[in-house]
């Protein structure tokens, strides 16, 4: 892996009544705004929908991984 334990990657099946009731806010989010599935959140904050392609996720990541993401969240 690019960041090793730095990163940790969660797939969740919003198609599964379990997942659904458990993510009741992202769902409702979802509803609200047409939201294309598959969505990508970084640090629980949503960063896309519609795609999760991996030159589109890693920019991303590596922003979040960035000193200066960390500056900004202390």
């Amino acid at each position: 892996m690019r960041h090793g334990e730095a990163v940790q990657v969660q797939y969740v099946d919003l198609a599964d009544s379990a997942a659904q009731a458990e993510y009741a806010h992202v769902m409702e989010v979802i509803e609200q705004r047409s939201l294309p599935y598959p969505l990508v959140a970084i640090d629980g904050r949503l960063r896309l929908a519609g795609t999760a392609a991996y030159y589109q996720v890693l920019p991303l990541v590596e922003e979040a991984l960035s000193p200066e993401a960390e500056e900004v969240a202390d």
